[in-house]
């Protein structure tokens, strides 16, 4: 069995190589998987202890179905983006790859960030729900949260940003545009 110190090095050490993938957009979901990773850690602290009120234990239990289906979404969009930028790429090397079949990979390089972008925000939004029910002992991890899934938030407008060029659907791309800003507005907002 691996231990999550040696996941989280290989991870790292597979960013670090000159491999294009995982890149940015793997980081940025892995960084909203430990994001809703340390809601529900948040969460599940307050909910044991003894002192917290069974009304707000009664509230935050609910959370943790949706936390655990975010962060196993979040997950999933690591790999996702890897092997979205990964058919990038082998399409690129190849001299027989059709344009049209480009096109459709570099979309969906796009789509991925995006996904991940959408997902961070609603878990955002979770935060604000949830944070005065937290446990005072526990809120700096929640903070930590918050501050992941910001920071997943800002590397998916990049990989979007990077990919922008590549996409010949006008409205697509306005649409991924729009996107764009939105994350922006909304990482200024929580800074």
């Amino acid at each position: 069995m691996v231990t999550w110190q040696e996941g989280a090095n290989s991870f790292i050490d597979a960013l670090a190589d000159s491999k294009s993938v995982p890149g940015g957009g793997s980081a940025a979901a892995l960084s909203a998987a430990m994001g809703a990773a340390l809601l529900m850690m948040s969460v599940g602290v307050t909910i044991k202890r003894k002192a917290t009120p069974q009304a707000d234990k009664d509230f935050l239990t609910p959370y943790l179905d949706t936390l655990e289906k975010y962060k196993q979404d979040f997950k999933k969009l690591t790999e996702e983006d890897a092997a979205a930028y990964m058919e990038v790429v082998t399409l690129k090397k190849q001299a027989h790859a059709g344009r049209n079949e480009l096109a459709k990979a570099q979309i969906r390089a796009a789509e991925v960030p995006l996904l991940t972008s959408q997902k961070a925000g609603e878990l955002l939004k979770i935060v604000v729900e949830i944070e005065n029910k937290i446990a005072k002992i526990i809120l700096s991890d929640l903070f930590c949260a918050r501050a992941l899934l910001l920071v997943a938030l800002d590397c998916c407008a990049e990989n979007i940003k990077i990919n922008l060029p590549y996409v010949a659907d006008k409205k697509l791309k306005i649409k991924l545009q729009t996107e764009i800003e939105k994350i922006n507005a909304l990482c200024r907002q929580k800074h």
